[in-house]
């Protein structure tokens, strides 16, 4: 008796092909996103000190950076120079709720002390220089 192919094998080569080219074609877009999200600098906000953590931190020009309010209560990421006229204001939050997340995405390198404008004892600093380095203390 002869074995009848009523075919199966063409679909399954012609659909394994198709999963590869798919893949390929679809995986650099999946590992950009994932190195993107994974080069964000991340900051913690809490209820007790440090408040901030970390409270130093060193990042290089290219770097994001976000704070994260896992807290019940409201507070703000505000640089210290927004306390003035405003011209140098780097960045300001606003008020930002509980699970909130605050991102900048590019700063020019310098120092920029910030702090909540809601418990101004909440203070952090942020040093970015022109290399893409982040360190934490």
């Amino acid at each position: 008796m002869q074995k009848r192919s009523f075919g199966y094998e063409p679909l399954k080569r012609g659909g394994l092909v198709l999963l590869m080219v798919s893949l390929f074609l679809i995986a650099p877009f999946g590992i950009a996103a994932l190195s993107a999200v994974s080069s964000t600098f991340r900051i913690t906000l809490g209820t007790f000190s440090p408040y901030y953590s970390p409270k130093f931190v060193h990042i290089g020009t290219n770097t994001p950076i976000s704070w994260e309010n896992p807290t019940a209560d409201l507070h703000s990421i505000t640089h210290d120079e927004c306390k003035t006229a405003g011209e140098r204001c780097a960045f300001d939050s606003g008020p930002l709720g509980p699970n909130g997340t605050f991102t900048v995405r590019h700063l020019p390198p310098g120092n920029y002390p910030y702090h909540c404008s809601f418990h101004p004892i909440m203070q952090g600093t942020l040093v970015v220089t022109a290399s893409n380095t982040s360190s934490e203390t």
